[in-house]
């Protein structure tokens, strides 16, 4: 292949708008997700550094689908929510201290831009993390990243991590990969691909105890061994919103109502592994305020740190209201007006109750199910407007048969 070829080649693919913005957008999206994870390899400086280059990245993307798509309500709600996070947020929070605070910028800036069109993204993004994840056990072979080792005095065994810095954060990121490779298959798995699947998750349970993982993954695997009849199957996008905001105000609810000598609170605190006692200390020694602040770690009387890993209660805590509601609002902008197969639903909901568990939470650079615009099409009675060069009949979906 010769010069002019080449040049030929790529004049073509500059010419067609879509496919450039798609490229781009994708590099946008890899970049937030590697950003997000590498954060527990890096010192803060360079991490600074690669903070501002996924957002500024993040940030061409967004202004990019505005030219292309011109101005709606989901755009002008993101750049206010943008404006208010930057202007209360300490910036120190988002560039080094707290991960979801910088998937929160993520999230505003690339769910509003994705294009629904771009049948390749969620094979790229699978891709993307296999070879991210290859790079880390190859890393921690050559003795350049520890394995982190936990000890279960329950049942007597050694939790590894395998570079990745903790059992737990080889299991979600493990269960991220899964999750991906389901929604990257157009149709029904076969059953090679499902017991891959099972064979994978009981692999990953077995070296990490991860008691989430191990729940999430069985959620995966129930959604992909009926993805078939569960594609067939609509739900509206209030009720999805609605189930969402339920689980966000349970996930504060359920630790700021726990009581250690209730035997209900009991037996959920067991169930969430100590999380809603956990949690509940931070609540009581902090509160909830309006505007952001710095929430120092809790530790026992025998000098161990108290982690609070549940998403909603740490992110209002650090955030604030004002802040905090941000995402919900930016959520309802994108489901309220849509539809949702009940397979997609299904893996949303799971997605944001494993929040409650994980410090993790429902991050984008995690869970990419949380692109709801891209896994979702129009009421009856709406349309998706035109992107350059695409003819409308590719915006056209196949109506489910049933609704929910």
């Amino acid at each position: 292949m010769n010069l002019k070829t080449l040049s030929e080649e790529w004049q073509s693919f500059s010419e067609d708008h879509s496919k450039l913005y798609q490229f781009f957008y994708s590099i946008a999206f890899i970049v937030a997700v590697y950003t997000y994870f590498l954060k527990r390899f890096m010192t803060d400086a360079t991490y600074i550094h690669l903070t501002i280059v996924s957002l500024l990245l993040s940030l061409a993307v967004f202004i990019w689908h505005i030219y292309l798509k011109r101005w709606s309500d989901e755009v002008l709600f993101a750049i206010t929510a943008i404006l208010i996070f930057v202007v209360l947020m300490p910036h120190k929070f988002y560039m080094i201290y707290f991960l979801p605070d910088f998937s929160l910028l993520s999230f505003l800036l690339l769910s509003v831009s994705v294009d629904p069109k771009q049948s390749n993204l969620m094979r790229t993004i699978f891709y993307a993390k296999i070879f991210l994840a290859i790079t880390v056990l190859l890393f921690y072979i050559m003795g350049k990243v520890p394995d982190v080792t936990l000890w279960r005095d329950s049942k007597q065994l050694v939790r590894h991590s395998y570079g990745f810095l903790h059992p737990n954060s080889l299991s979600m990121f493990m269960m991220s990969i899964m999750c991906d490779f389901s929604l990257m298959k157009k149709k029904a798995l076969a059953v090679s691909e499902l017991l891959w699947i099972t064979l994978v998750s009981l692999l990953v349970y077995a070296i990490t105890d991860s008691r989430t993982g191990l729940f999430t993954f069985i959620i995966i695997l129930a959604c992909s061994f009926f993805k078939k009849t569960l594609l067939t199957y609509e739900v509206s996008g209030k009720v999805v919103f609605r189930s969402i905001l339920a689980i966000f105000l349970l996930g504060i609810m359920l630790s700021l109502l726990y009581q250690s000598d209730s035997p209900f609170f009991e037996f959920l605190n067991k169930i969430f592994t100590g999380r809603l006692d956990n949690a509940h200390a931070y609540i009581e020694k902090y509160g909830f305020r309006l505007l952001p602040r710095r929430v120092p770690f809790l530790y026992h009387e025998d000098g161990g740190r108290i982690f609070n890993e549940n998403f909603y209660v740490d992110s209002l805590l650090r955030q604030g209201l004002w802040v905090y509601i941000l995402f919900p609002i930016m959520i309802g902008f994108q489901t309220v007006n849509k539809r949702f197969t009940l397979y997609h639903f299904i893996l949303m909901l799971s997605t944001f109750l494993i929040a409650s568990m994980e410090d993790y939470g429902a991050s984008i650079c995690m869970s990419s199910i949380l692109l709801f615009n891209y896994f979702s099409f129009p009421e009856e009675d709406e349309k998706l407007d035109d992107w350059p060069t695409v003819p409308r009949s590719k915006y056209q979906r196949h109506r489910a048969h049933h609704s929910v």
